[in-house]
């Protein structure tokens, strides 16, 4: 089905839930959050840093070191939460030292925003960045040029919705797959579509795709159907594009049973039963939370060679197959940082919740 243009922006925006702490975007905006000697919160990008003093002796700040060096953090800041940003840093900047904050929207290597920071003292400075709706997830980027002394003290985002007026819009890069969109040339694959989000708050979202659900079969070339990716970042939807058919396995996303190797999609998980592809004689059942619908979950009664989704599910006790681990929102993943964020800013887990493709032994 097609939809006209006003809906599809009214469902980008109402599909943008919003994702900061009370205003606040960035985590450990002091750098008091260190795990040995990095810093828990903030990734180094390349180069060295080293946790130094302040001009407040109980305060810490993180000076670079060397003369190429870039620490960032992704945020999940969306066009939902607000369309203008107020960014404050406190710094000691000398001369022989080219300091930038560069703003990434989406966290996809596009900097669509650069600041040199001025040589200071301890010298507050302050920026107003306004980007234009819609938009998800923004990579925040300090790098380091040349041989003098450079050190951060603070790094702080906000929401600040009214204060970015006769600023420069920072008109965000075409979006990667996954990427919220109102219209085709926001996309880097031109093609923005309304998709199946059991995770927003209409079931459905406007995302840039790599190819169109709804003109089935035709969709991608032989071979693959038209199916569920997987998200380049935890900013990111997962996709939909061009999947080889048959390729999922059961415990893995779906849209359509086309790409599930059981032939199918049960509430967007491969499955091995559904309304239309019923167990006989038994109950057709979800095996975990955003899992696969399977015969008898957890009931012992699947016998050699026999599809399963835990051990439980089998006579043997043994389902045989890789661990499946997942975020919250069911997409797969093998670290806590490839799952969307919580309320405090912190990204969700990622948990194993049973056996993906599995077969009973």
């Amino acid at each position: 089905m097609r939809f006209p243009l006003s809906i599809i922006l009214v469902v980008a925006a109402a599909s943008q839930l919003g994702a900061t702490d009370c205003g606040q975007i960035t985590r450990d905006q002091g750098f008091d959050l260190w795990c040995g000697d990095v810093l828990c919160t903030w990734k180094v990008e390349r180069g060295e840093i080293k946790k130094v003093g302040t001009w407040n002796k109980n305060d810490t700040g993180v000076e670079m070191i060397g003369t190429d060096v870039a620490f960032e953090q992704l945020t999940p800041v969306t066009s939902g939460d607000t369309t203008c940003i107020r960014f404050e840093l406190i710094s000691d900047v000398e001369e022989s030292a080219e300091v930038r904050l560069n703003v990434d929207v989406y966290g996809d290597g596009s900097v669509e925003y650069s600041e040199r920071i001025p040589t200071s003292h301890w010298k507050p400075q302050s920026y107003r960045i306004p980007i234009r709706a819609p938009y998800g997830g923004v990579r925040f980027e300090i790098t380091k040029q040349g041989t003098g002394k450079a050190v951060v003290a603070q790094l702080q985002a906000e929401t600040a919705t009214g204060e970015c007026e006769g600023f420069t819009v920072v008109i965000p890069a075409p979006a990667p797959l996954g990427g919220v969109c109102g219209n085709n040339a926001q996309c880097s694959s031109g093609m923005c579509r309304l998709v199946n989000d059991p995770s927003s708050l209409f079931g459905i979202t406007s995302e840039c795709v790599g190819c169109d659900p709804s003109l089935g079969a035709s969709a991608c070339i032989a071979g693959e159907s038209c199916g569920v990716g997987r998200a380049g970042s935890r900013v990111l939807h997962v996709p939909v594009t061009c999947v080889a058919t048959g390729g999922h396995a059961i415990g893995e996303q779906c849209i359509s049973g086309a790409e599930c190797g059981s032939g199918v999609c049960n509430s967007f998980v491969c499955s091995s039963c559904s309304a239309g592809a019923p167990c006989t004689g038994e109950v057709c059942g979800q095996a975990y939370s955003r899992g696969p619908y399977v015969c008898s979950p957890n009931e012992h009664r699947r016998t050699v060679d026999e599809p399963c989704a835990s051990h439980n599910d089998c006579v043997s006790n043994r389902c045989r197959g890789p661990e499946r681990e997942q975020c919250d929102d069911g997409r797969v993943c093998s670290t806590p940082e490839q799952c969307p964020v919580k309320d405090d800013l912190a990204p969700g887990a990622c948990e194993s919740t049973g056996i993906q493709g599995g077969r009973c032994e």
